[in-house]
């Protein structure tokens, strides 16, 4: 069955019958915009899209005004070859790694204080028994509320990151105390210091392993010795066999005698044990709260005896190179513990009786042979002193509690010549000198005895607020070592601590020390002199002197007489 033949006018009548339908609308309009142009096979749909992207992106002002210049640079960017390779790839920010170190810290001595909280009360109990044996942590954020109301110390979000690294540095590491030392700035990173005393455990364990170091088998000794003596036998040996060789050969000139050094090295100075003298106490360093704490090594004197020749900023890498004159035996994790060593010894200090020697009468205390150690403990007993006597300006109510550091590099005093006493006895009119022992200031030794600096003292006490004296303390400051300040209270609360670069004061200027003076290969003589080259004109004074003798000049008679003799001979 065929259908109806429609005219036009049926057709536009069946049209505008039809209802309008909004999303049929927008779909034939979206096809139409997305139509493709033959030219370059852009749409105007996606035209309007990235011009409707840069806009939102970028905010400009006055859009409808510029809004032509927008669609040219759309295009305009179409055209442009994409060179970077780099544009969807995501880098982190590097406050990234920071943030997942320190959330590490957090979840960690959270952990450990909820497992303390859902403890029984018999275990609780218990708990509080061990309390003894856990390590101490001293309450930085207290001690840093009086060193901000003085004008120094950390700010409020960094104090709280490092007092919680020092819960973790306890948690991890064999530690029985643990105190906040300073921060020492570097170029590069700067460095949190924690001042630790070990476990009896710990300690006893790093003591054998020092004495099996200093002590080798006597065993491994005899045998060198043996090897030492066949290789010389067999030297000599060696030797006569090509005396026998040389003696049938022509004797060759002789030549003068090869120089030998006559400069000895000092005798090298033992290091002091782990938990004595300038490795009493152990140093862990971090740049950034939540990172790994690192363990400094022992210190050696000659690690000392350079550092005091220096002048070296830190650089925030413990495996960074030092480079100085004299040389330094290490990286900058030694040179960093030789400046913590001499700034420990020069800035702890305390009100007067804070600390008092305990049962130091018990101990016996041998200079000689370097075993003795002096112990002092926080005071029960200490009761404060007034404000007023804190700041006078004599400082005769401040003392020292670091271990003074003698020259040679240690606290307590090593005699060189204690293995040649008995042989000195014998020679006594040969041999030389004894040497005199050093001393130093002894423990608790109050800080009018300081040297002056510059005609200046070497500490500078004021009060943290005028405004308020029922809330002031008072502030100590070096000016030895630019960094270091203390505070007390009128009553028992009183600390030290360093912010700093880790650099003396030496007034006027830093000299190096300059290069020794190298020592005579030969002893002077025309032979070995060096002499002056001559001048042009000593030269040609020297080649006229040296002319050979003009001829002698002929007689006026002997050149006639010998032309006639000719003539005749001829004739």
């Amino acid at each position: 069955m065929t259908q109806p033949y429609m005219c036009e006018p049926d057709i536009i009548a069946a049209t505008e019958n039809v209802m309008p339908d909004l999303n049929t609308d927008l779909v034939l309009a979206k096809n139409f915009l997305k139509q493709q142009s033959a030219a370059t096979g852009d749409s105007l749909y996606d035209h309007l899209v990235d011009i409707v992207h840069k806009i939102l992106t970028q905010k400009p002002p006055d859009v409808a005004d510029n809004f032509e210049q927008y669609s040219w640079a759309v295009k305009q960017e179409k055209f442009r070859p994409n060179f970077d390779l780099l544009n969807d790839i995501y880098l982190s920010p590097p406050q990234l790694s920071i943030v997942r170190q320190m959330d590490d810290m957090f979840r960690l001595v959270a952990s450990k204080s909820e497992k303390i909280d859902m403890m029984g009360e018999e275990e609780q109990e218990l708990d509080l028994e061990e309390d003894n044996t856990k390590p101490q942590v001293a309450d930085l954020i207290d001690h840093n509320y009086y060193f901000r109301e003085g004008g120094y110390g950390l700010p409020a979000s960094e104090c709280y990151a490092v007092y919680v690294a020092l819960k973790m540095l306890s948690i991890k590491e064999p530690v029985a105390t643990v105190r906040f030392f300073g921060k020492i700035f570097g170029t590069k990173a700067n460095y949190y210091v924690a001042e630790t005393d070990l476990t009896i455990e710990e300690l006893d364990r790093r003591i054998r392993e020092f004495e099996l170091k200093d002590m080798p088998g006597e065993g491994e000794d005899i045998e060198e010795k043996e090897e030492n003596e066949g290789e010389e036998q067999k030297e000599m040996l060696g030797e006569g066999e090509v005396l026998e060789d040389k003696n049938k050969e022509p004797v060759p000139p002789k030549l003068p005698p090869v120089p030998v050094s006559t400069w000895q090295p000092p005798p090298p100075i033992p290091v002091e044990r782990p938990g004595q003298g300038i490795n009493k106490k152990v140093f862990w360093v971090c740049n950034v709260p939540g990172e790994p704490w690192v363990c400094l090594p022992d210190l050696t004197p000659d690690h000392v005896r350079v550092a005091r020749l220096t002048v070296r900023c830190m650089t925030g890498d413990l495996d960074a190179e030092i480079q100085t004159f004299p040389p330094f035996d290490g990286t900058e994790r030694h040179y960093l513990r030789a400046q913590i060593a001499r700034i420990q010894a020069a800035t702890s200090v305390a009100p007067q009786g804070f600390y008092t020697f305990g049962s130091g009468e018990e101990e016996d205390i041998d200079m000689e042979e370097g075993m003795g150690d002096m112990e002092f403990n926080v005071n029960p007993y200490y009761h404060g002193h007034t404000l007023k006597d804190l700041l006078d300006p004599n400082l005769t109510y401040w003392v020292h509690h670091g271990r003074h550091i003698l020259k040679q590099g240690r606290t307590i005093w090593w005699n060189p010549m204690a293995g040649m006493e008995e042989g000195l006895e014998e020679e006594e009119d040969e041999g030389p000198p004894p040497p005199e022992p050093e001393s130093g200031p002894t423990l608790l030794t109050p800080l009018s005895e300081d040297a002056r600096v510059e005609g200046l003292s070497a500490w500078t006490a004021r009060r943290s607020s005028s405004l308020a004296p029922e809330r002031a303390l008072a502030v100590l400051r070096s000016n030895l070592w630019p960094g270091a300040v203390a505070y007390a209270t009128d009553g028992k609360k009183s600390e030290c601590m360093y912010i700093g670069w880790g650099l003396k004061f030496q007034p006027p200027n830093f000299s190096p020390l300059q290069l020794p003076r190298p020592q005579d290969e030969y002893p002077v003589g025309p032979e070995v002199m060096e002499m002056a080259d001559p001048t042009f004109a000593d030269e040609e004074a020297y080649r006229i002197a040296h002319l050979p003798p003009p001829p002698p000049p002929e007689l006026p008679g002997e050149g006639e007489g010998f032309g006639e003799e000719e003539e005749e001979d001829e004739d």
